[in-house]
């Protein structure tokens, strides 16, 4: 089974500038000695050029059809190549495509103890809503970036859900440090462009603008007497009391941060917030598109 290559047809040269979008289409003869020969394998022949190599004359254009065509029983064939200017594709090494980034947002619920010009977020007695909480939609910005790889990487096990560490870029976007998350990764099936196997993969940033700390208010049924906790209690009206007869409170109480019953005179803006770091923070920038 011999396929032979006898060149370009030269009148099947044409070129097209539509816009700007550059076009280019060449015909080449082959032969066949075989019955069994396919167009897979008339068309896999080293001499003719391959998906993504760079036309002769237009190093933007870059080789996008390749059409086989047995034109004389099973001897004689032909394949039409063409070219583009429209989409830039690696000639060789799919990893070296452009790195892809779109950005779109997400709306989600969150607390509020808080109104818009700082006021607590109280009943008319001065007291947090408890139950229950009030909230409020808030949106998160998402960079979503695309990138082909060779093979799947190692980080894929290390960098989901991990918070920036330091400052990152993505697409001229400065970003501080504890404010973006990686999320949401996809690994699409196996492709082949010329001889080289690649994977598209993609994967989420999503940007909080006052980070990704857990910050719930200070709240309990016990508080901290001498270094162990012990039960709040309250006396026939709702005060709290320290000797230990009295009733347990109905609702949750605000704490001081240490561990005390917040004094009511601080109440409401002194109500305390707790800080818990709640995910991994590592450098991002080892991920593609992230600078």
């Amino acid at each position: 089974m011999t396929v032979t290559f006898h060149g370009v047809i030269p009148e099947s040269r044409n070129a097209q500038n539509n816009k700007g979008v550059r076009t280019y289409t060449e015909t080449y003869r082959l032969t066949s000695d075989s019955k069994t020969d396919t167009a897979y394998i008339v068309g896999s022949h080293a001499s003719l050029p391959n998906i993504g190599d760079v036309h002769d004359d237009d190093s933007n254009a870059y080789c996008q059809t390749l059409s086989p065509e047995c034109t004389d029983g099973y001897t004689g064939w032909t394949c039409t190549a063409t070219w583009s200017t429209e989409r830039d594709i690696s000639p060789s090494d799919p990893t070296a495509d452009e790195v892809m980034v779109s950005w779109s947002s997400e709306i989600y619920q969150e607390p509020v103890f808080t109104d818009v010009n700082g006021g607590s977020m109280t009943n008319s007695a001065g007291d947090y809503y408890i139950d229950p909480v009030p909230t409020r939609d808030n949106v998160h910005l998402i960079a979503k970036i695309r990138s082909n790889v060779t093979s799947v990487p190692a980080w894929v096990l290390s960098k989901q859900n991990n918070v920036n560490s330091g400052v990152i870029v993505i697409g001229g976007l400065s970003i501080a440090a504890g404010l973006a998350r990686m999320s949401r990764l996809e690994i699409g099936e196996r492709q082949i462009r010329g001889t080289t196997s690649f994977y598209q993969l993609s994967f989420e940033i999503h940007i909080h603008e006052v980070g990704w700390h857990l910050t719930p208010l200070d709240v309990g049924f016990r508080r901290l007497e001498y270094g162990e906790p012990v039960q709040i209690r309250t006396d026939d009206t709702g005060a709290i009391v320290l000797f230990p007869n009295g009733e347990e409170p109905t609702q949750p109480v605000l704490l001081d941060g240490a561990g005390e019953v917040l004094d009511v005179s601080l109440l409401p803006a002194g109500a305390v917030y707790q800080d818990h770091q709640i995910y991994v923070e590592s450098d991002l920038t080892t991920l593609p598109g992230i600078s």
